[in-house]
């Protein structure tokens, strides 16, 4: 394998990394407000970064090899993507705290007019049996909420419009440290990533 390619493809992958770790980063620190983004963007980032480590591997395999070892890589970082598309679901609110993470869900379930019934990780949905996941990482300023069952997934899409704009119109607690951490990442990532190009270009 030439290894001009691998020159090539990890600065341009680690430059859309950067890149959206910054937007989240920015966002957070400019606007200084909870916000929500979907967990498929995750995904995205996944597939950017694995899928051509994948095909490079795969084209440096000979169909007749015997070694188990060479088709590790590969075949790990595709389990990944697996467990990703999987794992991946719902979305993720950054810049919060515990109550505020509590306060936009229930603001934004009153405003639809959907009944519930809280538990320790879940909200149930009576009038729909529908089952939001709650999981709030208050050290991080972050939390993830999504639906149980994929037939709801409309009604979480609602769910999510509603916390944006309660959060957008609302004076309430943030927690900033996973936008600083994010910010902090991106500006790294950006700077490895034209290190590499610049070095890849003169040399």
């Amino acid at each position: 394998m030439n290894p001009d390619i691998y020159d090539l493809i990890f600065p341009i992958m680690f430059g859309i990394m950067a890149v959206f770790f910054l937007t989240i980063g920015v966002r957070g620190v400019l606007i200084k407000r909870p916000f929500l983004v979907s967990n498929r963007w995750w995904l995205s980032i996944l597939f950017v970064v694995f899928v051509p480590i994948i095909l490079l591997n795969f084209s440096m395999l000979l169909p007749a090899s015997l070694y188990a070892i060479n088709w590790a890589i590969p075949l790990i970082l595709g389990l990944l993507l697996l467990r990703g598309w999987f794992h991946y679901r719902g979305y993720t609110v950054y810049a919060v705290t515990d109550t505020t993470f509590r306060e936009g869900v229930t603001a934004a379930l009153e405003k639809l007019q959907l009944p519930y019934e809280e538990s320790l990780s879940a909200i149930r949905l009576t009038s729909i049996e529908a089952d939001l996941q709650v999981s709030p990482h208050s050290w991080m300023g972050t939390g993830i909420i999504r639906v149980k069952q994929r037939a709801h997934k409309s009604v979480l899409r609602e769910v999510v419009r509603e916390m944006n704009e309660y959060f957008r119109i609302s004076s309430v607690p943030r927690n900033l440290i996973s936008c600083a951490v994010y910010l902090g990442i991106g500006v790294i990532g950006i700077y490895f990533a034209f290190d590499m190009a610049f070095f890849r270009i003169i040399f």
